[in-house]
């Protein structure tokens, strides 16, 4: 049996056999290199438990090369060594890192919490829930057991979200709903996100829209294609959430009796939830043509509902800077001053709700009224007379409140500026 100091000067050397060969460290009893008729080095680890007598087992350290050096596979061979002077056999126990990294790796064990736990118990946010593991927390963790994650490991994974706060706290709430659920099975000895503080999260926000701001927003919106003109148009007249607008069906629309009655399976809170047309949803709908079936706002193909709500912000923001700076031209002109650059602080589609609500309660109509008027009271799981006394509960207080907003509105984006409509 062939025996030498494996080092890279010695492998080198080394030539072509007509069979498989194999050379053994002379320092490290069962580490070793098979040479193979095709010119292939593979460091090897050749150990016996039990004395002599016992089968002789091989483990296969990695092919001679980038990553596994010399230097490097020693060091594995010796950590083997330490294993099977303990006991332990290597190849017993790879397989049985296979078993967990299969059934308790993070990945795997990602797609049981999700069939066992978020499907049954977190309702129409599941999926949300199981993509934000995907892709904030299975690209980091891999693999990895859940037994072996530690707070180390889901720092890694919040810290690459430290830029964007809202999705961080969501990840962190996933995992701790995750490893609680893996605490209770059994599957951890203990949660690592009891060493983890919650992230603080998105601020927030008080963003409410000017009458110069929301004028400029309803003109510019004619500036955008349809059918995403006529959504940002139906944001500001109804109130209602951009999944709940954009996706209306006209099964929902009630032209008689001058209602909307959004499905609760549509509705955040998941209850059915009305809303009064006023005198401009009606003009929107008219305009848009109304009919029996399918999508009031579709998409390009027809079948699914206007979406890409990015791009539509986008060209939005620029249509709504043009128009305010023709308006700010019209007005210096007027006055007899310079022409200066405008400017509009940041802002999202969801602060036209605020700046409704807002407005009612100016107007003068109490915050249950409004609260029930954007569908923000938690109703709880009714049925019978009680789900039908909830959902016409305020109804005309609603009706009032939609009409007075639609008034108010309609004040502001007619109020004369200087600019010539483009509509």
């Amino acid at each position: 049996m062939a025996q030498a100091k494996l080092g890279k000067r010695t492998i080198d050397a080394l030539g072509t056999p007509d069979r498989d060969q194999f050379l053994w460290d002379e320092n490290l009893s069962g580490f070793g290199l098979k040479v193979t008729p095709a010119g292939g080095k593979v460091f090897i680890f050749q150990y016996r438990l039990g004395g002599r007598g016992t089968k002789t087992k091989r483990w296969t350290i990695g092919r001679y090369g980038a990553p596994w050096t010399p230097a490097k596979a020693r060091e594995e061979a010796e950590r083997l060594s330490i294993l099977v002077s303990q006991g332990v056999d290597p190849i017993a126990e790879q397989k049985e890192r296979n078993r967990i990294r299969e059934t308790k790796g993070f990945a795997a064990y990602v797609e049981t919490f999700a069939e066992g736990y978020l499907e049954p118990e977190w309702g129409k946010s599941w999926k949300q829930a199981k993509r934000v593991l995907e892709m904030h927390a299975v690209p980091v963790l891999g693999d990895k057991p859940i037994p072996d994650i530690g707070a180390e490991h889901i720092y890694q994974v919040l810290d690459r979200l430290r830029h964007r706060p809202g999705i961080q706290r969501t990840t962190w709430a996933v995992l701790s709903a995750l490893f609680k659920w893996a605490d209770k099975r059994d599957d951890i000895a203990r949660s690592p996100m009891e060493k983890v503080d919650p992230p603080s999260g998105v601020k927030a926000r008080k963003r409410v829209l000017t009458p110069a701001e929301l004028r400029a927003i309803w003109h510019a919106s004619y500036e955008l294609e349809d059918p995403r003109g006529a959504l940002v148009r139906l944001l500001m007249i109804t109130l209602q959430r951009r999944s709940e607008v954009a996706a209306l069906p006209w099964s929902e629309l009630d032209r008689d009796r001058i209602l909307w009655r959004i499905d609760g399976s549509r509705a955040k809170n998941g209850q059915d939830h009305l809303v009064p047309l006023s005198s401009l949803a009606l003009a929107e709908l008219d305009a848009i043509g109304w009919k029996k079936r399918g999508l009031v706002l579709p998409s390009s193909t027809g079948k699914t509902p206007v979406s890409n709500f990015s791009d539509t912000k986008t060209a939005l923001d620029r249509a709504v800077l043009s128009y305010m700076q023709e308006a700010a031209d019209a007005s210096a002109a007027a006055l007899g001053e310079e022409r200066h650059e405008v400017s509009m602080s940041p802002w999202w589609l969801h602060d036209l709700r605020r700046t409704g609500t807002t407005n009612l309660q100016a107007l003068g109509f109490p915050i249950e009224v409004t609260e029930r008027v954007i569908n923000h009271h938690q109703g709880g799981e009714v049925s019978g007379i009680r789900a039908i006394y909830n959902l016409y509960e305020y109804f005309d207080e609603k009706v009032a409140a939609m009409n007075a907003w639609s008034a108010h509105l309609h004040n502001i984006v007619t109020e004369n500026d200087g600019v010539p409509r483009r509509h």
